[in-house]
């Protein structure tokens, strides 16, 4: 390859660099020492490669044939470094991320371009060429000198330096009219669509935070990748880290349970939003057992929020306009939650989720390989057949790449050293679960009886938070049973009426209380639920014997002003419990003063019985 050639056009070095960083760090076993330049050409010099049954012609096949970006030059592989060459840096981690050299088709370099270039030069059209070294715009109307040079600016910030630039006009360019619904399943649909060519097409309530979405992406993606000091809730809108106790519930794809289920375990339900393609036999309201009017009072007192983190595409847009006009905060976007998770990841691993520049992440693959050990061995095997694009899949798709670069492809190295190969069930399992742990939610893994995530979860949650046991979790597949059996809570109540009495009494003690009937078996659980029942109808009886503001409540306190007579000191306060509780009930209104622990204390030495049992009561009675 004639060094002049590139010269001529000085960014195609970038395509050459990205294209060997890629065969370096997925063919991390050689010894390569590096690209290299003397007057006339381009050099990647690699060392011992007899010592891996490979020839020098057989690496260059190799590299022309999976590597080489069609109608870019590429470098000649030769086993020494002669005294005339000069080193060729490697892109740095600033220019991966901004994708310098990155190999794009047509509708991936529109895209990209559209994203980065402000509002005011839209619509345009632009195309570039290696022949002539030329970047051409076309644009609906003239601009000062200024905006070209901030457009050019903006183009060589993407690693589009040292062409010609030409800017025409021309006022008959038609505004974008993007529409891709008929090609559902296809590649180019699983990027996320630059929000300029969506503004004809899409409400603006859709847009508006759409965009906001975004511009967090374009301006923090070099701090989300590398910067170790930012944090989930720099990622996460208000709305989302607000939500203390929450859960995730992935209904992309799957059919899910009764939204009442979740609602009586949770005072947040985020759920992702099912595709529109899926071919779901009912649609999200038919599917949670709810209607508009029940769905949108939910949002409003935010019990219900959203995560879209496919292309807006795939979605109804009447229903993500429907639920922003009751709450522009209530949806997540996919970037967003591509940083919050990626983080999740980073935080309980501290190595994936990084961008690293390529000669680091060759020398880490290499120093595993090379250790010997087992465990290193499979790490480096794992994560270098996608470690190259994480950049570009994390742009390109967002948060639907992002399990690519957690623990689910180390979890199915483990298996397949072991002949077994559940890299599928893997990476498909870890997505909700890695969204739920960015979200701070607890995950609830789809589960029937064809398909399970519940193992593939189990696999993953040992890697991300050690070895634990999770024989009493709670299982989606029986929570229905137990809320009917414990609490008496029909599927088909009122779902509001639901809201309000839970609200009332306080949910967050309710998943505790419905793990400890979890996981039973038949007859286990009709004994617990009898025995519960047993103690329910006896404190029943007790507060019936309690009088509500009457003379009857000084039984109690006469006994105990006769126990403080014979020298048990503070007996005279605890005789006088019942009717102070009461009085309490009465009066006062406040749901969080009846959910006191000090309350509860006090309600459960007055009627001598486990407060969660007194809660299963109160619950009941109100239902």
């Amino acid at each position: 390859m004639k060094l002049s050639y590139i010269k001529s056009s000085p960014s195609i070095i970038e395509t050459i660099k990205s294209n060997y960083e890629t065969f370096i760090i997925q063919n991390y076993k050689f010894d390569h020492i590096g690209l290299f330049h003397d007057e006339e050409n381009i050099y990647a010099v690699i060392q011992n490669h007899e010592r891996y049954n490979f020839t020098l012609k057989e690496i260059q096949d190799l590299y022309d044939y999976k590597y080489k970006t069609m109608g870019a030059p590429g470098p000649m592989f030769i086993n020494e470094i002669k005294q005339n060459f000069n080193k060729i840096n490697l892109r740095n981690i600033y220019e991966k991320v901004n994708l310098f050299g990155q190999p794009f088709n047509a509708r991936e370099f529109d895209n990209n371009l559209s994203i980065a270039m402000p509002s005011q030069f839209h619509p345009f059209h632009a195309d570039l060429s290696w022949a002539d070294n030329t970047f051409t715009f076309i644009l609906k109307k003239e601009i000062s000198k200024t905006e070209f040079d901030e457009i050019v600016l903006i183009c060589e910030s993407l690693g589009y330096y040292g062409y010609k630039y030409e800017i025409n006009t021309d006022s008959s360019l038609p505004e974008y009219n993007y529409i891709d619904k008929e090609n559902y399943n296809n590649q180019g649909n699983l990027t996320l669509t630059a929000s300029s060519y969506l503004k004809t097409n899409y409400p603006n309530e859709i847009i508006e935070k759409y965009e906001e979405d975004q511009e967090f992406w374009l301006e923090n993606k070099l701090n989300i990748l590398t910067d170790t000091n930012f944090t989930i809730e720099q990622c996460l809108t208000d709305s989302f880290i607000r939500n203390k106790n929450s859960c995730f519930i992935d209904a992309t794809v799957f059919i899910r349970n009764n939204i009442r289920e979740y609602l009586s375990l949770y005072d947040t339900i985020i759920i992702a939003i099912p595709l529109s393609e899926s071919h779901h036999e009912n649609n999200f309201y038919d599917m949670f057992k709810i209607n508009r009017i029940e769905l949108l009072e939910l949002v409003k007192r935010g019990r219900v929020k959203f995560v879209a983190y496919q292309n807006i595409n795939r979605y109804d847009l009447n229903f993500l306009a429907d639920v922003l006009s009751i709450d522009s905060e209530c949806v997540l976007f996919s970037r967003r939650l591509t940083a919050s998770s990626l983080l999740g990841i980073r935080n309980k691993t501290g190595l994936f989720g990084f961008a690293f520049d390529s000669e680091t992440q060759y020398n880490i693959l290499k120093s595993c390989y090379s250790s010997n050990i087992e465990s290193l061995y499979i790490l480096a095997e794992s994560i270098s057949d996608n470690m190259a694009f994480l950049e570009y899949a994390l742009n390109q798709r967002g948060a639907l790449a992002v399990s690519q670069f957690g623990a689910a492809n180390f979890a199915a190295q483990i298996y397949k050293a072991r002949g077994i190969d559940c890299y599928l069930e893997l990476t498909t399992s870890a997505m909700g679960l890695e969204f739920a742990q960015g979200l701070g939610a607890h995950h609830f893994p789809f589960e029937n009886t064809g398909y399970s995530e519940v193992n593939a979860c189990k696999i993953l949650n040992g890697i991300y938070n050690g070895v634990q046991s999770l024989s009493n979790d709670l299982r989606e597949t029986e929570i229905q049973t137990l809320l009917s059996n414990i609490f008496t809570i029909n599927n088909d109540m009122n779902v509001l009426e639901l809201d309000d009495i839970l609200s009332t009494h306080g949910r967050r003690r309710i998943p505790e209380i419905l793990k400890e009937y979890s996981n039973l078996s038949p007859e286990e659980l009709s004994f617990k639920i009898y025995s519960l029942n047993k103690e329910i109808r006896r404190i029943e009886k007790k507060e019936e014997n309690i009088s509500l503001l009457d003379l009857s409540g000084l039984v109690p306190a006469v006994a105990g002003v006769l126990m403080e007579y014979e020298g048990i000191s503070g007996a005279g306060y605890i005789g006088l419990l019942p009717w102070v509780i009461k009085l309490i009930m009465i009066t006062s209104g406040n749901s969080k003063l009846l959910n006191n622990e000090t309350f509860n204390k006090l309600e459960s030495l007055t009627l001598n019985s486990p407060s969660n049992t007194i809660l299963v009561h109160r619950i009941r009675k109100d239902i």
